[in-house]
């Protein structure tokens, strides 16, 4: 490197030591080594190396080398805190990177690796292939929409798909529900679709949660991704957290009211909440409804009111005049048949939820009452329901799922048997237990058919649906309630109902297993066989139970094989806490290894 020499020390080194202003050099001493007698020496030069002068090419160079290795720590970073892989996962990985547009703002952030090796596979925003299943064969996303529409979205009617939206629209259009898409519609490989469902659950909490984004999309997907997320969600029940973040984003969205039009005195309420609000909260809506939020506010109704009657969990929604104002638009000026579809299911669901109103079970911590004001609500709702049925179209009365929910209806109607008093030997227009009993078992049983007449293949993922499969889980629990009810006008009906009960559980058992030796490809992650592990679960209880309460019926009844371990284990028939989409239920019965399959 070539010398420098500072041209500009011209202090003497008296001066530079006393920090002080060296000047007025004459006869070779500055004024104030003159002033105070001392010799006046100047410094020597100071010598600089002179910087190597760089071209802007070496220098951008030079700074995207110093970028790649940051990015590369970090990519290493993110990986290391990954969880390690599950015993027997398959090596299939999914990257789907945010700068395929696949953006609700524009905004770009860092890509969401699931994979377990330090590889990455684009997901495409164009008709691209996807990663390859575990099945080896490349999973084209355009085949995944296509699977879609013929065989899901009819199940789904809250949400409309134009036909010409192809995966490059939908995915830079409306990336949420693209997600969703995409995953319920890989049921055919549990191992992708796991993976898929992950993914979805993490973007959507970045950008609901982390990045405060909100918008029709996410709540779309999101009721897609609930619909059937207990393919993804194998063990703990997240049904709760799910609807929660939904309700969150109807409350945000101002879906639940229409436009507010203020008087004179009011009009500066809005804008003062807004001014006072540190978020800059919008309190009301500025604009009409679009249809595709009044679909989505009624799908969200629809599965609010079905997991809080099925459950008796507390539904945030009512049905208030603007839902029925929602419903009779839809109703009467359809733009497909899902609108008519999604209109009868939201009715039907209403119906339902009037049953909780005046229900003895809408508290269960007090005692149960029976009066004549119950014995003319249970009328009043069957008669409501049985009009609703004869205004069916003609093409929904046989559709599985309205007929599930019809007969789930009334089975909770007739459930209130159970806290009736004994059958009166008169001729009497008031309802009669007997009578109750009766018609409860019949609906139950109605519940169950449709369950078992549905095969894996003719209606595709219809019988894993959440909501669907919950009521098959009630009807269970309410055929064992008919099959253990001691009464004088109800003894004769044991037996038939007991084996019933058996029969049903067999039935479920086999079919399940079926399904899970076709898709579930996992090896620790089956979500069919868990149903069939649940099965045989429930058919061991109900051995004990009858067993505990000296039912002549329980030495007829082939007994299910165990382990040894689970020979001495107690088991707690909480009936009425019966819920078969959480585990809490499940802690006392014998573990899934102790089954012999």
């Amino acid at each position: 490197m070539a010398e420098y020499v500072n041209p500009r020390a011209q202090a003497c080194q008296n001066c530079v030591k006393a920090k002080a202003k060296c000047y007025n050099h004459a006869d070779g001493k500055c004024e104030r080594c003159n002033r105070l007698g001392r010799d006046c020496a100047m410094q020597a030069p100071a010598m600089r190396k002179r910087k190597a002068v760089k071209t802007n090419r070496e220098d951008q160079a030079e700074r995207i080398a110093e970028l790649e290795q940051k990015l590369e720590d970090l990519a290493s970073r993110v990986v290391s805190s990954q969880p390690s892989p599950i015993c027997g996962e398959s090596p299939s990985f999914v990257v789907i990177p945010d700068s395929t547009g696949i953006q609700s703002d524009g905004t770009n952030s860092t890509p969401h690796l699931l994979s377990h090796r330090q590889q990455s596979i684009a997901w495409q925003a164009t008709p691209s292939i996807l990663p390859r299943g575990t099945t080896g064969i490349p999973v084209d996303a355009e085949e995944l929409l296509t699977i879609f529409r013929r065989d899901l979205a009819r199940q789904v009617p809250f949400i409309s798909l134009p036909g010409q939206a192809t995966v490059h629209s939908l995915s830079k259009e409306r990336p949420f529900l693209f997600r969703a898409i995409i995953t319920v519609a890989s049921y055919h490989d549990s191992v992708y679709q796991s993976a898929l469902g992950q993914e979805f659950l993490r973007y959507l909490t970045e950008h609901l949660i982390l990045q405060a984004q909100k918008n029709l999309d996410m709540l779309q997907g999101l009721l897609v991704y609930i619909s059937w997320y207990n393919g993804m969600f194998v063990g703990r029940s997240q049904i709760t957290t799910l609807l929660t973040m939904a309700f969150s984003l109807v409350v945000d969205l101002h879906l639940y009211f229409p436009m507010t039009s203020f008087e004179n005195h009011d009009r500066f309420l809005n804008e003062m909440k807004g001014i006072i609000s540190a978020y800059h909260v919008t309190w009301t809506r500025k604009s009409e409804p679009s249809r595709e939020e009044k679909r989505a506010i009624l799908g969200c109704f629809y599965l609010f009111s079905a997991v809080s009657a099925i459950f008796c969990r507390i539904n945030p929604l009512r049905w208030t005049p603007y839902m029925q104002h929602c419903h009779d638009e839809i109703l009467n000026h359809p733009e497909n048949e899902g609108d008519i579809y999604l209109a009868h299911l939201s009715a039907l669901q209403r119906i339902a939820m009037n049953i909780r109103h005046s229900d003895p079970r809408e508290c269960p911590s007090q005692p149960r009452s029976w009066n004549a004001a119950a014995g003319v609500h249970v009328k009043l709702v069957m008669s409501e329901l049985q009009r609703f049925q004869a205004s069916l179209p003609e093409n929904l009365q046989q559709d599985p799922l309205l007929l599930m929910h019809c007969n789930s209806v009334e089975m909770n109607v007739y459930e209130i048997c159970f806290s009736m008093p004994p059958t009166i030997p008169v001729d009497t227009p008031t309802l009669q237990r007997a009578d109750a009993l009766v018609a409860c078992l019949k609906a139950t049983r109605a519940i169950t058919d449709v369950y078992l007449s549905i095969s894996v293949d003719s209606i595709a993922y219809l019988n894993f649906r959440s909501v669907f499969m919950a009521q098959m889980y009630v009807a269970l629990v309410t055929l064992s309630k008919l099959a253990v009810f001691r009464a004088e006008d109800w003894e004769v009906n044991n037996v038939e109902t007991t084996l019933y009960v058996f029969t049903i559980l067999n039935r479920v058992i086999q079919m399940t297993d079926g399904a899970s030796a076709r898709y579930d490809l996992r090896d620790d992650d089956k979500p069919w066989l868990q149903i069939s592990q649940r099965m045989r679960q429930l058919k061991i209880g109900f051995e004990r139970l009858l067993a505990n309460e000296n039912t002549p019926l329980a030495s007829t009844i082939p007994v299910e094989k165990e382990g040894d371990g689970a020979a001495n284990t107690y088991m707690p028939l909480l009936w009425s806490q019966f819920d078969l989409l959480g585990d809490e239920f499940w802690q006392g019965f014998p573990d899934d290894n102790d089954l012999m399959h």
